[in-house]
C-alpha cells in the first residue's frame, strides 16, 4: 500500500485542496450557464455504436432534453451514417416518434410529408397548392456526426468549436487500443433521478464510498483490512476535463454465485482474482489487482473498460435537479449457456451498484438544497470530483466565487 496518503494533490497541485462551493450543484442559474457554455458546444456520446445500425434504413432517435433537441441517426441507402434534427421542415412537427427501427423513409404524421433515409424531402402531399416550394432546400436539418472507435457522437453547434478527436484528447492514446469491436451489446439500463447531474455523477468518480454504499451488494470485495476504502492507485486528469480513474479489487472469498460466474467467463467483480489475459487500452499493467478503468469524457459521459467487457454510460442533465442515468453493457458474443450466465451475473451486479449510488445521490441533493452547508469537503481520493467542479466553473467563466 502506498505510504503517501495524499498522492494526487502532489501530482495536480494547481487544483487546490480547499472546500468546494455547493452553488454549481443547486443553483438553477448556474445550470443555465452550463447549458449555454458547455452542453451546446460538446460532442454528445449517443450511447450508440456504428454496428447497432448495420443496414440501410436502420435508425435511432435520441432526445437531448437539455438542448431541447431530438436527433435521428440513420444509415442511408448509400451505407452512410447521418444525423438529422427530428423536425419536419413543413410546420416543425416531431417527425419520428419511435426510439429505433428500420424504414425506407420517414413520414410526418401531421400532413404526410415524406423524407428519405438520407434526410432529403422526397414527397409533399398536395404539393400544387404551395407557392414556389423548393424541395431540394427542405431536407431535414443537418447535425454534425462523427465516430470514435465505432462510438457515434453528434455536435449541435453550427460549426463545432473542436473536432471529436481533439475532444478525446489523451484517450486517443490511452483508450483507443481497447478491443471494442470484439464485443456486442448485452443490455441497457435507464434511470431517472431527482438530483443535479454532477451530484449524480460524483459517486461514480471515487471508491471511498464503496465500503458503505455497496456493503450489501459486493461486501465480499471490501473485506481487505489493509485497503478498506479501495484507495485509488491511479487517477489521470486532463486539461479539457476528461478523467481516467483505475479501480482495483483485491482477491476475496467468492460467493457461491461468483464462483459459478467466474468459472464461465469474465465478470465485473473479478479484479485480482481473475485478470489473466492482457487488455490493451487499459491501466491493467500499472495497477495491482486492477479491475477496470472509469474513463470520463467531459462533461458527463463515460467509456469504462474492464477485463473482457466494457460499458458506456451518460448522466444526462434534464434540469438543475433532474438527471437521467443511462448505461449500455458490452461483452464478447456468448458461445455457451455458461457464458450467458456469467454475463447475466455482471449485469445484475452493475444494476444493483447503480441503484445504490442513485438512491444516495437523491438524498444528497435534497440535503444540499436545504442550504445547511455551503461547501463540501473533499479528500485526496475525491480529486476527480474537485477537478470536475473546477472545470465546469472555469468553462462557464464564473471564476473562483462559484467554486
Amino acid at each position: 500500500m502506498n505510504s503517501n496518503t495524499r498522492p494526487f494533490a502532489e501530482q495536480y497541485p494547481d487544483i487546490g485542496t480547499g472546500p468546494v462551493s455547493t452553488v454549481p450543484a443547486v443553483d438553477p442559474a448556474f445550470f443555465e450557464q452550463e447549458r449555454e457554455k458547455i452542453f451546446r458546444k460538446m460532442w454528445v456520446n449517443m450511447i450508440l455504436r456504428e454496428e447497432d445500425l448495420p443496414n440501410p434504413g436502420d435508425y435511432f432517435v435520441r432526445d437531448i432534453e437539455v438542448l431541447d433537441a431530438s436527433v435521428i441517426v440513420v444509415r442511408g441507402d448509400d451505407g452512410k451514417l447521418r444525423a438529422r434534427h427530428n423536425v419536419c421542415t413543413h410546420r416543425g412537427n416531431r417527425l419520428v416518434r419511435d426510439e429505433s427501427g428500420s424504414c425506407k423513409g420517414f413520414q410526418c404524421d401531421f400532413h404526410g410529408w415524406v423524407f428519405d433515409n438520407q434526410g432529403k424531402l422526397a414527397f409533399v402531399t398536395d404539393e400544387q397548392r404551395f407557392h414556389d416550394l423548393d424541395k431540394s432546400n427542405l431536407g431535414l436539418a443537418k447535425v454534425h456526426l462523427d465516430t470514435w472507435r465505432g462510438f457515434v457522437f453528434v455536435n449541435l453547434e453550427q460549426t463545432p468549436s473542436q473536432s471529436l478527436e481533439d475532444s478525446m484528447a489523451e484517450f486517443n492514446q490511452d483508450l483507443k487500443p481497447f478491443p471494442f469491436e470484439n464485443m456486442v451489446l448485452a443490455g441497457r439500463y435507464r434511470y431517472e433521478t431527482k438530483a443535479n447531474w454532477k451530484t449524480t455523477m460524483n459517486a461514480f468518480q471515487e471508491s471511498y464510498h464503496a465500503a458503505f454504499v455497496h456493503k450489501r451488494s459486493v461486501r465480499q470485495c471490501l473485506d481487505d483490512p489493509s485497503d478498506p476504502y479501495l484507495a485509488a492507485q491511479r487517477i489521470k486528469l486532463q486539461e479539457n476535463g476528461n478523467q481516467s480513474i483505475s479501480v482495483h479489487l483485491p482477491p476475496h472469498d467468492l460467493t457461491p454465485t461468483e464462483m459459478i460466474a467466474y468459472s464461465m467467463g469474465a465478470t465485473f467483480t473479478q479484479g485480482g482474482d481473475g485478470n489473466v489475459n492482457a487488455f490493451p487500452g487499459t491501466a491493467q499493467e500499472k495497477i495491482k489487482n486492477w479491475a477496470f478503468d472509469l474513463n470520463i469524457m467531459f462533461p458527463f459521459s463515460r467509456i469504462n473498460v474492464g477485463a473482457g467487457w466494457y460499458y458506456v454510460d451518460a448522466f444526462w442533465p434534464i434540469a438543475h435537479d433532474r438527471t437521467v442515468y443511462e448505461l449500455a453493457f458490452y461483452f464478447p458474443m456468448p458461445t455457451s449457456a455458461g457464458a450467458m450466465i456469467s454475463q447475466e451475473y455482471s449485469k445484475i451486479v452493475l444494476r444493483d451498484l447503480s441503484r445504490e449510488d442513485l438512491f444516495t445521490n437523491e438524498v444528497t441533493h435534497n440535503a444540499l438544497r436545504s442550504g445547511a452547508i455551503t461547501s463540501i469537503q473533499l479528500s485526496d481520493q475525491e480529486i476527480a470530483v474537485r477537478h470536475q467542479y473546477e472545470k465546469v466553473t472555469e468553462f462557464c467563466g464564473l471564476g473562483e466565487g462559484a467554486k
